[in-house]
């Protein structure tokens, strides 16, 4: 029995260790796909070495995309190069090593074509979706979402269940949404999928519904019952108009050509006999009507083909269907995503309704508040002061500056309200005790003492502001969270006001 185990144990160690493959193995065994790939060859390469689950795939890839490893001519081995002032210095794909250095002429660097690039990139997203790094996580989210392929539907679903930052989270379910509405196979999990998007506005989520409900015109003897139709369409309607409807028809082979103008003059004047076409001498076939009438007198012979008149125009549209037809031949999908979209329109209206009417209010406020100030002035001074609206745009550009140095939204606008009154008080004081307090009693004095002070706040504003209207500062996010861009506030509507001839 010990003899027995003893000599199994040196049978076992009479046996050689299988080594466990390395990446250059990989790559060595499909030479040819990796030296000169093609759309066609290198799926099948990728599907190696992603399969192989070796950590230095996703660098490899991402250096075969950008054109940056190199084949050594002596031996077909690949590595990545730097460049020398000599030739190249080679490093290692497993080890990340510098293994030497070699010459120019040495080395041959791969360059994949746009296609190749492209499938590559595609099996590289789904390396980076899983990344434990945040930033290349969000590249290939922001990647997938500028062009988004059917192949990245299911790397993007296995890479949800593992996200930690809650952000890019719902970025990756969002996104999950918009493709699986545009290319998921199971009809229920794409219906489910677009009515979700029913309550989202953006350009995004319109564009992937518009693309569902894309369509096509259509022609033919009558309406099929396999096809997923939008809707008839009737000739010479805004939709396809009497011209098109038969040239749709011509293009389908349901009905005759029109002879072109040309067509005829060339068929008449190969029929000229003595002087004559049919009968009829060319001397009179001088306008459209007697050519049309020479032509089908040759017509009636057979010689050649007939004209297409109004009446068979007419008649061939009546006795053909035209319509429009969904690209998707789901019929549950295009429901849903009309649907969808058709919420989408009621919301983006209500919202566009609701900007409309607070854009009007904030306006009508400045006016307002313009009017009633000028009135006050007036009734209680005696006293027309045109830079009224500067002293608007004054207290307008204290909120703006006070939001430069304080960019939270609550904060800015608690300090700008009171500052904004104080500025505009302080300006409007030092204005009567200067020049308004000197020019009582004397109305055209002070009307023209203050055009030249709104001159004069005018100009300074553009030298110190510019000319642009102003927008309010960002407020700061948190890294990675969905961010809106600068809102437009009174200030903007402020100082516009403030150069309206309504105050002159």
């Amino acid at each position: 029995m010990l003899r027995a185990i003893l000599l199994a144990f040196g049978l076992c160690l009479c046996v050689p260790v299988a080594q466990a493959q390395t990446l250059q193995d990989l790559l060595q065994a499909d030479l040819e796909a990796i030296a000169d790939p093609s759309r066609r060859t290198v799926g099948e390469v990728l599907d190696v070495l992603v399969a192989s689950g070796l950590p230095e795939v996703p660098v490899f890839l991402e250096r075969w995309r950008e054109k940056l490893v190199f084949q050594r001519a002596a031996d077909g081995l690949f590595f990545y190069a730097v460049e020398t002032d000599d030739g190249y210095s080679l490093i290692d794909i497993t080890t990340g090593a510098e293994v030497g250095t070699v010459g120019p002429r040495d080395v041959t660097a791969l360059l994949p074509n746009a296609g190749v690039r492209g499938v590559i990139g595609t099996a590289l997203i789904e390396f980076q979706l899983m990344d434990p790094d945040l930033v290349r996580r969000t590249a290939a989210v922001d990647a997938i979402a500028r062009s988004p392929e059917p192949e990245m539907l299911e790397p993007l679903r296995g890479a949800i269940p593992d996200e930690s930052d809650p952000d890019l989270l719902t970025r990756k379910i969002r996104l999950e949404r918009l493709l699986s509405a545009r290319f998921e196979t199971d009809s229920a999990t794409r219906v489910a999928a677009l009515q979700t998007l029913a309550t989202d506005m953006s350009v995004d989520v319109r564009a992937v519904l518009n693309t569902v409900l894309s369509t096509d015109m259509r022609a033919g003897p009558a309406l099929p019952d396999d096809a997923n139709i939008a809707g008839l369409v009737t000739p010479g309607s805004n939709a396809l108009s009497r011209e098109a409807a038969y040239q749709m028809l011509v293009e389908a082979e349901l009905a005759p050509a029109l002879i072109p103008v040309d067509a005829i003059k060339a068929a008449l004047i190969a029929a000229v006999t003595d002087g004559q076409v049919g009968g009829v001498p060319v001397a009179t076939l001088d306008t459209d009507a007697a050519r049309a009438a020479a032509y089908e007198t040759l017509a009636a012979t057979g010689a050649v083909p007939p004209l297409v008149t109004d009446t068979d125009i007419d008649a061939s549209l009546a006795a053909h269907a035209f319509w429009l037809e969904y690209r998707e031949a789901d019929a549950a999908v295009t429901d849903a995503a009309a649907l969808a979209l058709a919420s989408v329109g009621t919301r983006v209206a209500a919202y566009q309704v609701a900007d409309l009417t607070l854009d009007a209010l904030s306006l009508a406020s400045i006016y307002f508040l313009a009017a009633i100030g000028l009135a006050i002035t007036f009734g209680v001074m005696g006293v027309i002061n045109m830079a009224h609206g500067e002293f608007i745009m004054m207290g307008a550009y204290t909120g703006y500056v006070v939001q430069l140095f304080i960019p939270d939204y609550t904060i800015s606008l608690i300090v700008a309200l009171p500052l904004a009154f104080a500025v505009t008080f302080g300006a409007g004081v030092s204005m009567e005790r200067l020049v308004i307090r000197h020019l009582y009693h004397r109305p055209l004095e002070t009307l023209l003492a203050t055009f030249g002070i709104s001159i004069a706040l005018q100009q300074l504003a553009k030298n110190i502001f510019g000319t642009q209207a102003r927008r309010r500062a960002r407020s700061p996010r948190p890294t990675g969270s969905a961010g809106h861009g600068p809102i437009m506030t009174c200030w903007g509507s402020a100082i516009s006001a403030s150069r309206s001839s309504c105050w002159r």
